[in-house]
C-alpha cells in the first residue's frame, strides 16, 4: 500500500489574469495577406489553455502569428491557465469561453457525468508526456521497478496516479509517498528515488545541469510504465458546437496547420511563445525550444499516422483508458459513441 512521509513542498506564484489579443488584430499589425475571404463576421472562438501560455501551446501561437485562424474566418481570443486561475472544464461550463483544452482527460468525463453537456472533440497529446523521473543509482526502467521506492509527488491525486499504474501491472502498490514540488533538485538531494515530472520540463532541467537521459537520469512516461492515456482534450459544449460547426471545423484546420509547421522549426514557437504570447510569464527562449523538442514525438502515434494530428481512437478510450480510469476510482464515465465526435476533425484534415 502507499505510504506517506510529510514534507513541505511548493513555491508561491502570482495570479494568471492575461488575456490575449484577437489572431485579426495580430494578423493585421503582422501585415499578413488575408488568403481566402469570408462573407460573414469573422466567428469570436474564446479558448481557455491547459496553462501558462508556453511552448505546450505553439502550434496556436504560429497559427495566430502567420494568420492562420484569420484566413480560416476566426477570430481567436484566449486565456492562460496556471496556478490560481479556474480550470478549463468550469471556464468552458460557465460561459466563460466556449473551447477548453483540459490537460488531464479525467475532469472533462466527470463533469459530462456530473451532467454537463460536453463534446470533445480533439485531443493534442496521444501520450501523456507526465511520467516518472530516477537517477542512475537507483534508475526506474519498468513498473516493477518502482515498488518500495520513495517517490516524490505534488499532490496526493498524484501518488494515486502511481497506485493506479502498479495495479494495472499486477503488483504490489508498496511505495512511499513523499509530498514535494516540481524542482528536480529534490531528487538530486536524494529525497526520493524518483520523482513525477514531465519530459518537457524536468527532463530539460536535468539536461541543462550536463546530464544525459538513460545515462544520468532516466524517464519513463505512464504510457511507457503501463498507464495509458491522452493528454489535453480539446472540448466545448454541444450547443455551441451544433451552432458553430463550421467555424469549429475552420479553427481546427488552422491548428492542424499550426502544429504541422512547428515541427518544421521548434525555435520558432518557442520564440513566440517566449517572447510574444508569454512574455509575462518569464519564459527561457532556450528551455522553450528544447521542451517543444521533445513534446513533439507525444502528438504522434499508429492512429495519428492513419488519421492526422489531434485524433482520438474511441475503442483505446473506452477500453485500456477507461480501465485505467476505473482502476485510479472513477466510478462512472460517458459513453464514448456519445460524448467524442471525430467528424468536425476529419473534416478539417480533409480540405
Amino acid at each position: 500500500m502507499m505510504r506517506s512521509r510529510k514534507k513541505g513542498f511548493g513555491t508561491t506564484r502570482r495570479q494568471l489574469m492575461r488575456v490575449a489579443g484577437s489572431a485579426a488584430a495580430l494578423g493585421a499589425l503582422a501585415g499578413i495577406s488575408a488568403g481566402p475571404a469570408f462573407a460573414q463576421t469573422p466567428a469570436r472562438i474564446r479558448t481557455a489553455l491547459a496553462w501558462i501560455p508556453n511552448h505546450s501551446f505553439a502550434g496556436m501561437w504560429i497559427a495566430l502569428e502567420k494568420g492562420y485562424y484569420r484566413e480560416q474566418g476566426v477570430n481567436v481570443e484566449w486565456r492562460p491557465g496556471g496556478p490560481n486561475t479556474p480550470n478549463p472544464v468550469e471556464r468552458v461550463a460557465s460561459g466563460e469561453v466556449d473551447i477548453g483544452m483540459q490537460a488531464n482527460p479525467r475532469p472533462v468525463l466527470e463533469a459530462i457525468i456530473k451532467g454537463n453537456d460536453f463534446v470533445i472533440l480533439a485531443t493534442i497529446y496521444q501520450r501523456n508526456p507526465s511520467g516518472l523521473l530516477s537517477l542512475a543509482k537507483t534508475p526506474i526502467r519498468e513498473a516493477k521497478d518502482v515498488v518500495g521506492k520513495r517517490v516524490l509527488c505534488p499532490t496526493p491525486t498524484d501518488a494515486r496516479t502511481v497506485e493506479t499504474m502498479l495495479k494495472l501491472n499486477k503488483l504490489s502498490t508498496s511505495f512511499t509517498f513523499v509530498p514535494a514540488g516540481f524542482d528536480p533538485q529534490a531528487l538530486l538531494d536524494g529525497q526520493g528515488d524518483a520523482m513525477i515530472a514531465f519530459v518537457t520540463n524536468q527532463v530539460v532541467a536535468l539536461e541543462r545541469k550536463g546530464m544525459v537521459k538513460d545515462k544520468d537520469f532516466f524517464h519513463r512516461s505512464w504510457g511507457d510504465l503501463g498507464l495509458p492515456g491522452y493528454s489535453t482534450f480539446i472540448f466545448a459544449k454541444r450547443q455551441f458546437v451544433d451552432a458553430n460547426r463550421a467555424a469549429i471545423v475552420r479553427y481546427l484546420r488552422a491548428d492542424i496547420r499550426g502544429w504541422t509547421e512547428n515541427e518544421k522549426d521548434p525555435a520558432y514557437a518557442a520564440k513566440l511563445a517566449a517572447e510574444k504570447y508569454g512574455a509575462d510569464f518569464g519564459l527561457d527562449f532556450a528551455r522553450e525550444t528544447r521542451s517543444n523538442q521533445l513534446q513533439a514525438p507525444f502528438l504522434h502515434g499508429p492512429d495519428t499516422t492513419a488519421n492526422g494530428i489531434l485524433y482520438i481512437n474511441k475503442d483505446l478510450l473506452r477500453g485500456p483508458m477507461y480501465e485505467a480510469l476505473r482502476e485510479g476510482g472513477v466510478a462512472a464515465l460517458p459513453d464514448v459513441d456519445k460524448v467524442v465526435d471525430m467528424s468536425l476533425l476529419k473534416e478539417a484534415h480533409g480540405k
